[in-house]
């Protein structure tokens, strides 16, 4: 079917003649566009104050009065250099240009706006920000940094969680575990970052308020150190050492929902999906199993991917396609998989070179950073979805652990064994000049259109 300026250019919209009058006069009302109206207001406001001159002495202009003079000599004369009429009662003839097709010029118009501009990718050579992480576990199993939507970066060193602030750079101890045997091995923020929940080696996971700074409860049924956490509205999802998979409805006072059981091995990564529907889990059994929110009274998972060849702790939910899933694997894997959920297939599949320790997607353009340990020990961003790579990104001098997002999303910080925290403006939102996703009809009633609102 032919668009909307098709169709209005097979009735052949034309632009009015050339040859003809575009004003063909009126004996008796002036034609305004002939008129000089800068002569007119000039004539009807002259204020002459000149004295009478001396008899027998010359007269005497100033600059000012001789620049005057001579600019109203020049506006009384016409092109022809004829004596210029105020008032002008003929025809205006047309511009002589040829007749276009007017529905010819706005899609002119249209596609000239519509052009894509080409841009060149700027990714910082350097971290925007180093911050001392001294004392930070090196440990591949353990997930030990989260960003809030508050703006606070939470990071376990040794036996203490400390809060950062990004807005005005102040630093907080929230707690430090009473036991020298016992540390924090992973952190995750609520949804509202008004709690941060804290899972412990020795089993149990704490729930803190971030701005009273004071424990909340405790949530106790693993039987091992709980190294993964994601929450998931009002419900917190624990993954442990002893292979299971908890969901605790923190409103309840029997909080243990349910128990999954698929994993053989300690469960290292767990990711719930932005519209809370799927959880994804890697484990160091080389698995990633998918579940739905609506059947977690059963450990009947909705997809068990094997294809990994190390342990999955990276696990990433795509922002801008609900059903992708992208996983990362260790050592002996190096690989970042992009999973649709949907079919269930895996629908690309890159060798990084690298153990995979932690995935970032952009949200403001189709990106994938990646985070990765032996032997590179730097961060690399990938175009999605030709998973062709943009740039590496170096400073780390030994394996980059962790990733976490501001709540803009602009800035991505990664935490290494090197007991560094860097801060990297990545993910810098960049407007793309020249895109529309309009369709034609959209187009042809938007040409030149000013919204108030």
């Amino acid at each position: 079917m032919a668009s909307p300026l098709m169709r209005l250019r097979d009735r052949e919209w034309y632009s009015p003649a050339s040859n003809e009058l575009a004003h063909p006069g009126d004996r008796f009302i002036p034609t305004r566009c002939l008129m000089n109206l800068d002569f007119a207001r000039s004539s009807l406001t002259e204020r002459r104050r000149r004295e009478p001159a001396a008899i027998d002495s010359p007269v005497i202009l100033t600059p000012k009065d001789e620049y005057r003079r001579r600019v109203e000599e020049n506006m009384r004369l016409d092109s022809e250099g004829k004596p210029r009429k105020m008032l002008v009662f003929r025809g205006s003839p047309r511009n002589s240009k040829p007749s276009v097709l007017l529905v010819d010029e706005m899609m002119k118009d249209q596609q000239a706006r519509l052009r894509p501009i080409d841009r060149i990718r700027h990714v910082p050579k350097s971290a925007d920000r180093i911050l001392d992480g001294t004392a930070l576990l090196d440990d591949y199993y353990l997930n030990l940094m989260d960003w809030g939507k508050n703006n606070i970066l939470a990071v376990a060193l040794g036996r203490s969680v400390y809060l950062w602030n990004a807005t005005n750079n102040s630093v907080q101890l929230l707690l430090t575990a009473a036991d020298e045997d016992d540390h924090p091995t992973s952190i995750a923020w609520s949804m509202d970052a008004k709690t941060v929940a804290v899972g412990f080696a020795r089993s149990r996971v704490e729930i803190w308020d971030a701005i009273e700074l004071q424990q909340v409860r405790i949530l106790e049924g693993h039987s091992a150190r709980v190294g993964s956490l994601s929450w998931n509205q009002n419900v917190l999802t624990s993954g442990s050492h002893d292979a299971s998979i908890i969901n605790h409805d923190v409103r309840s006072s029997h909080h243990l929902a349910s128990r999954l059981r698929a994993h053989s091995e300690e469960v290292c990564g767990l990711k719930w999906s932005g519209g809370g529907n799927l959880l994804a889990s890697g484990g160091n059994d080389n698995l990633v199993h998918v579940w739905e929110s609506s059947k977690m009274g059963s450990s009947k998972y909705l997809h068990r991917y094997s294809d990994h060849c190390a342990a999955v702790r990276a696990l990433a939910w795509c922002p801008f396609r609900s059903s992708t899933l992208a996983s990362g694997g260790g050592t002996a894997d190096q690989c970042i998989k992009i999973w649709n959920t949907q079919t269930g297939k895996c629908t690309d599949s890159i060798n990084t070179s690298a153990q995979v320790c932690a995935l970032e997607w952009n949200r403001h353009e189709k990106e994938i950073l990646s985070a990765h340990g032996y032997s590179q020990n730097q961060l690399s961003l990938w175009a999605y979805p030709s998973m062709t790579k943009i740039a590496d990104l170096t400073g780390h001098t030994a394996r980059v652990l962790h990733l976490s997002q501001s709540p803009d999303g602009c800035t991505v910080a990664s935490a290494a064994a090197d007991e560094t925290i860097r801060f990297w403006k990545v993910f810098e939102h960049q407007p793309r000049r020249g895109s529309s996703k309009l369709d034609d009809e959209d187009r042809l009633f938007s040409l030149n259109r000013t919204h108030i609102r």
